[in-house]
């Protein structure tokens, strides 16, 4: 009997799953709905299987590669084309897990079986949005506004880790039956194969991909590439019309904005933001998801796009010449509204296929970076040029035998720091604590004595070291407070300031570790916050996303019912500290610490990451912040992100070194 299909065997057992039904498959791999034997729980597989470059054996479960698929690359010293791409499905599955969002479905488990490899992914009850504007044809606008209050802050963290979806369309957007929305089947390892493939899917999806993804090379991409695709998702919505392909607009546009076909049926400033993400010019849409969730939050009465005190942690790459990549504007607090570019008809009067080189042409002639593919190295952030101040360093350092919470001022800044002794703790969270993550294993870490700053560094202690730094403002509310803690700051910024410190004081600064942050953090306790769960305490304990907040910021998220009275930033020192004498160790700002992220502790955890990697791997930040939803301010809670990242709720706190 003829196998009808390369597909595993319904019941076949995998690991611990059993195969329950094919849920679609392609050029690029196979999907399968399974259930986990002993949990009897309901999960979906993603099998590697390029069509192009494997078979399945005689006996329907091992993948094999062909003969295509055993070719060695043509770069020399590369794998075959088969392994080649399966490391960067691998690849995928390692950064997909990193990602902890609840807009994003959530990756289980990954493992190598059967000549392939395997990504296990939770099973959503629900349908994807394809089918629903099927059915529906079009959405209401408080029906799109929910679906973006989910889509936006998903799309940012997955920005955030230097990543992009690359395959936004309506097919993947899974709306669950409890209203919301969820990322799914991500395209950045289809993309790279579909560069060694003549066959694999195609790297664009017409209708919704923007113009840089027609290229033969990845030139041009970053955060705006998935902006274009969900602006078009948006104008189906709308529209109820699939959009023109990208290369058919780069001539005459026959394209009708948005603002134009559906006048007076949806809001201007929905309407204004559809036009303005489908820009066929890069530089034309958004530049970051931050920006266009400030642009949806506008009033119906503003025309123009407010200035986003936002910064993403992108990874750079560095442009042809030896340049160094443009930043992201940072602008200060008196930066003047920005009108929104217009979506203009191509005036250009050549055939596309010229067009499209002349558009690269110009990525590289403005300078548009692009988040780098696994591998690529970053330019590492410049600290600024500390300012000398007239600051004399300590006459003596702290004692020498201090007591347990004894208090040590520093005499540079007037920055305090509180003893906490050598022990031996339970760091990450154990499996029944809820909103937890898979990244934090349950394990024993054992310290020595260290100094813990009692506070975040504020505005007034870090300006001895950069006299020109601006914390800005999240509008209309000014973060630049003397007593608010310093924000926008990167690691390596941070860095620079501890090693300034200690060059005038003769002491040994430095970020702390994440075992010592945690360790500070808990103060001995085991549960996940201080409020011990207790949402209507939580305003006496930390500055978190409250009532009041809600009010002033309303962001597409859950929020905690108290009200503190404080709707951004506090100044420190303002909420009950903890058992160890320690403030704000929870909501205010996230924290960097020096470590290096990795996914599973393996030690990393209880050192600082090596200065030379200063531009490589990520850096673990803790402690949530003010604008974050309940499930991320935990002590437990742990977040990678690109030494370079830089954001409004972003600070940092100094330990001192016996």
């Amino acid at each position: 009997m003829t196998k009808k299909s390369n597909t595993l065997p319904i019941g076949y057992r995998l690991h611990h799953y059993r195969i329950e039904s094919v849920l679609g498959a392609g050029g690029f791999g196979i999907t399968y709905m399974a259930v986990h034997e002993a949990l009897r729980s309901r999960v979906a597989i993603k099998e590697y299987f390029p069509v192009e470059w494997s078979y399945r054996d005689r006996d329907d479960v091992n993948v094999l590669a062909n003969t295509q698929g055993g070719l060695p690359t043509s770069e020399a010293g590369e794998k075959p084309c088969y392994a080649w791409g399966l490391d960067r499905f691998l690849h995928e599955a390692q950064v997909l897990a990193q990602v902890n969002h609840s807009g994003v479905v959530r990756v289980k488990d990954f493992f190598e079986a059967n000549g392939t490899a395997y990504i296990v992914m939770d099973y959503e009850d629900g349908e994807s949005l394809s089918q629903i504007l099927q059915r529906e044809k079009t959405l209401p606008e408080e029906r799109i506004r929910r679906m973006l209050g989910d889509v936006l802050p998903a799309l940012e963290a997955v920005h955030s880790l230097g990543y992009l979806h690359r395959d936004l369309k309506p097919a993947n957007l899974y709306c669950r039956f409890d209203g919301r929305t969820l990322l799914i089947d991500f395209g950045a390892a289809r993309q790279a194969l579909s560069q060694r493939s003549k066959n694999i899917t195609s790297v664009f999806t017409v209708g919704y991909s923007p113009i840089e993804q027609y290229l033969v090379e990845s030139k041009g991409y970053g955060p705006w590439t998935d902006v274009y695709a969900l602006g078009a998702v948006l104008y189906q919505c709308v529209t109820g019309k699939q959009p023109i392909e990208a290369p058919a607009r780069v001539l005459d546009d026959p394209l009708k904005p948005a603002s134009e076909a559906v006048q007076g049926q949806y809001s201007p400033v929905l309407l204004q933001l559809i036009d303005r993400s489908m820009a066929i010019r890069p530089e034309g849409r958004f530049q970051t998801i931050a920006k266009m969730r400030e642009a949806l939050e506008a009033a119906p009465s503003d025309d123009d796009e407010r200035t986003v005190k936002l910064e993403l942690p992108l990874k750079y790459e560095t442009q042809r010449g030896g340049e160094e990549p443009r930043p992201i504007s940072k602008p200060g607090p008196d930066s003047r509204p920005q009108a929104p570019a217009p979506v203009k008809k191509n005036p250009l009067g050549l055939d596309w296929r010229w067009a499209l080189g002349l558009l690269a042409l110009i990525a590289i002639a403005v300078g548009i970076t692009k988040i780098p593919s696994c591998g690529q190295s970053r330019p590492a952030a410049v600290p600024p040029t500390p300012v000398e101040q007239p600051v004399k360093p300590a006459p003596s350092g702290p004692p020498a035998n201090p007591q347990i919470g004894q208090i040590y001022t520093d005499p540079a800044t007037g920055m305090e720091f509180v003893w906490l002794r050598a022990d031996c703790f339970k760091m990450g969270s154990p499996e029944t604590e809820r909103d937890r993550s898979a990244n934090e294993a349950p394990h024993e870490v054992c310290l020595k004595g260290f100094w813990m700053g009692k506070y975040e560094v504020t505005n007034a202690q870090y300006l001895h070291f950069d006299t020109q730094h601006d914390s800005g403002s999240y509008e209309p509310h000014s973060l630049n407070g003397p007593d608010q803690p310093v924000v926008r700051v990167s690691w390596q910024e941070t860095v620079a300031f501890a090693d300034w410190l200690s060059k005038k004081t003769g002491l040994r600064f430095r970020l702390p570790t994440e075992a010592e942050w945690e360790y500070g953090a808990r103060a001995g306790q085991t549960q996940s916050r201080y409020w011990n769960d207790d949402p209507n305490q939580a305003c006496r304990y930390a500055n978190i996303y409250d009532e009041t907040a809600r009010k002033a910021k309303p962001f597409n998220w859950a929020n905690y019912p108290c009200e503190d009275g404080q709707i951004v930033v506090s100044p420190v020192g303002r909420y009950a500290a903890n058992g160890f004498g320690l403030y704000d160790m929870l909501g205010n700002v996230a924290e960097w610490t020096c470590s290096e992220y990795d996914n599973a502790y393996v030690g990393g955890e209880n050192r600082c990451a090596e200065r030379a990697g200063t531009a490589g791997g990520r850096r673990v930040l803790r402690g949530g912040s003010w604008s974050d939803y309940p499930g991320l301010v935990r002590l437990a809670y742990r977040f990678p992100a690109a030494p370079e990242y830089r954001k409004f709720d972003l600070g940092f706190r100094l330990v001192l070194e016996p």
